[in-house]
């Protein structure tokens, strides 16, 4: 099942890539997002090689919504990880595909094309990019720690981030706002950055991410410390995480103010 995520995303990211440099027209532009046709054409890949190996398997995606066959396997898609940052020409992007198996999650890939850089991770056996092993940083200083912000669609203001992320600024080296959230967590899987902190966002967003992040040996709990356990899949599930290296897990912590 690993290689097929592999396969899937690789195919998706390869068309992602060969568009990435035309002028894209979108369907819809709305104030917080952009819907693109290159999100259906990468998901309909996506879900092409899925299903011509798992035709039984569950599918969620974020263009189709879910499509329900069989509860036991379900793939969380994510067909165009940053697609605000695709539509600028930023080359920051990545393909999230995840699989939940009875509820958990097993296995997470990230691929960014641009950077060929091809994350992966099943539970209980490491986190990799391009077949090396990542890991986390030990990273103690709080003053050079470098991180990033995530936040849901619609679930938070401006207003609202202003505020909640300006101790982060202050207190740390700097705060990225990169709005490819599979992507980061990645980065701090691969000691890149130290610490993610993410308000009320959707699962979707950052399955495969989290996955990859916990095999590498990140720190993951709720604003309030206790530890990270995966819910089962809803559309609906919001969740607000701080990730860490570990060393700075409870400074940063700290710095939250809900």
């Amino acid at each position: 099942m690993l290689e097929i995520a592999k396969q899937a995303a690789k195919v998706a990211g390869e068309y992602l890539q060969g568009r990435f440099l035309e002028q894209l027209v979108p369907d819809e532009e709305l104030h917080n997002d952009v819907k693109l046709p290159e999100d259906k054409e990468s998901e309909r890949r996506i879900i092409e090689v899925i299903h011509g190996h798992f035709p039984t398997h569950t599918i969620f995606s974020e263009e189709v919504g879910m499509v329900s066959r069989e509860e036991e396997y379900l793939w969380i898609v994510d067909p165009l990880d940053g697609t605000n940052n695709y539509f600028i020409g930023f080359p920051y992007f990545s393909v999230s595909i995840a699989l939940q198996h009875k509820g958990e999650l097993v296995l997470g890939v990230v691929y960014n094309p641009v950077a060929g850089q091809m994350f992966w991770a099943e539970k209980g056996k490491g986190a990799y990019l391009n077949g090396k092993r990542l890991s986390v940083n030990d990273r103690t200083d709080l003053t050079r720690a470098v991180g990033t912000y995530i936040r849901g669609r619609n679930t938070v203001t401006k207003e609202q981030e202003l505020d909640f992320t300006k101790p982060f600024m202050i207190n740390t080296k700097r705060l990225l706002r990169n709005v490819a959230p599979a992507l980061d967590w990645c980065l701090l899987a691969n000691g890149w950055l130290d610490y993610v902190v993410m308000q009320r966002s959707g699962i979707m967003d950052v399955a495969a991410g989290i996955v990859i992040a916990q095999e590498a040996g990140a720190t993951i709990t709720d604003w309030k410390g206790s530890a990270y356990q995966h819910e089962p899949f809803t559309q609906e599930g919001f969740r607000s995480l701080l990730a860490s290296n570990g060393h700075l897990h409870e400074t940063i912590r700290g710095l939250i103010e809900e």
